[in-house]
């Protein structure tokens, strides 16, 4: 399960321009969930297919009709 600012952290890190100005105690654990991944040759992060799968899944959750 994830925190509220690990769900934030990674929709930021979806949709930042330059996703490197978060500390280490904020990706580490998308990292060790696989959620983020970092490539080395441009020195960037960006969303893994599973994180986008949960921000996808967060994202139909937070949008559906409420049925009382």
């Amino acid at each position: 399960m994830l925190s509220p600012h690990e769900y934030s952290t990674l929709m930021l890190i979806k949709h930042a321009a330059f996703p490197g100005d978060f500390t280490r105690d904020e990706i580490r654990p998308l990292m060790q969930r696989q959620l983020i991944a970092y490539d080395k040759r441009d020195r960037s992060m960006h969303v893994t297919a599973l994180g986008e799968h949960i921000l996808h899944s967060l994202a139909s959750m937070m949008c559906e009709p409420r049925r009382y």
